[in-house]
């Protein structure tokens, strides 16, 4: 039993099954996911600059339309 003012270690939680470490796995691939993208996202500058007719940040879209110009 560790003393007051001891940091506690935390417990690992202990796998009980192939199904639960299969699930473990999977959160575990899904957050590093996630981390990876978020970083990716934020440390990734664009190939092109964004378009003279649009606003940096402006929504586009993915339906091609007709210019009548």
């Amino acid at each position: 039993m560790p003393r007051h003012g001891a940091p506690r270690v935390p417990r690992v939680p202990r796998v009980r099954s192939a199904e639960q470490a299969r699930r473990l796995l999977a959160a575990a691939l899904l957050g590093a996911g996630a981390l990876a993208g978020t970083l990716l996202t934020a440390s990734v500058t664009p190939a092109a600059p964004p378009a003279p007719d649009r606003g940096p940040g402006a929504a586009s879209s993915d339906v091609a339309q007709l210019s009548r110009d």
